[in-house]
């Protein structure tokens, strides 16, 4: 099978596949800390599964902003200060997502009796739920908002300014 024909137009190039496949690494090691952080938390503290998914989503977070910037997206010709405020930015968007989704997920998945019924326990629920979850926000929205936005020398004044007219104008 010829992976170049389905790929989208703007990974086609070899350079726009080693930064995807990068950008994949990195994420599935952020993955790992987010995961390995929550299931602890979850499993072994009373913080329950919205709480303990944030710290997690957070400890991973910080470990792929650390990791793109100097690996994936090499984003050295964009000030730290201004990665910092858009990463942060994207990642408040996908702390919501990953944690409201992980626990919408989670609910749902425990009251599939038929789960239960095979076995499924509560810390089986939330890694399925987290997996299910984390891959859909990292595809779409974490590494297409990293790429395009946060490693890229974007004027961010000029973007709230713009976005704030628009808003007022609907």
């Amino acid at each position: 099978m010829n992976f170049k024909k389905i790929l989208p137009p703007q990974i086609k190039s070899r350079r726009e596949r080693v930064i995807f496949l990068k950008a994949m690494t990195t994420s599935q090691i952020g993955a790992w800390v987010d995961f390995m952080v929550s299931l602890v938390l979850f499993e072994f503290t009373p913080l329950g599964e919205v709480f303990s998914k944030a710290i997690g989503t957070t400890s991973g977070g910080f470990t792929n902003c650390c990791l793109n910037y100097r690996w994936t997206f090499k984003g050295n010709d964009v000030k730290k200060r201004m990665v910092f405020i858009k990463y942060l930015m994207v990642w408040v968007g996908s702390l919501c997502l990953n944690t409201y989704g992980t626990a919408v997920t989670y609910h749902l998945l425990s009251s599939w009796q038929w789960l239960i019924d095979i076995g499924f326990k509560s810390a089986g629920f939330f890694m399925v739920a987290q997996m299910i979850v984390s891959g859909v926000v990292s595809i779409f929205w974490n590494i297409t908002l990293q790429r395009y936005f946060v490693f890229q020398d974007v004027d961010i004044r000029g973007f709230l300014q713009s976005s704030r007219k628009r808003i007022q104008n609907n």
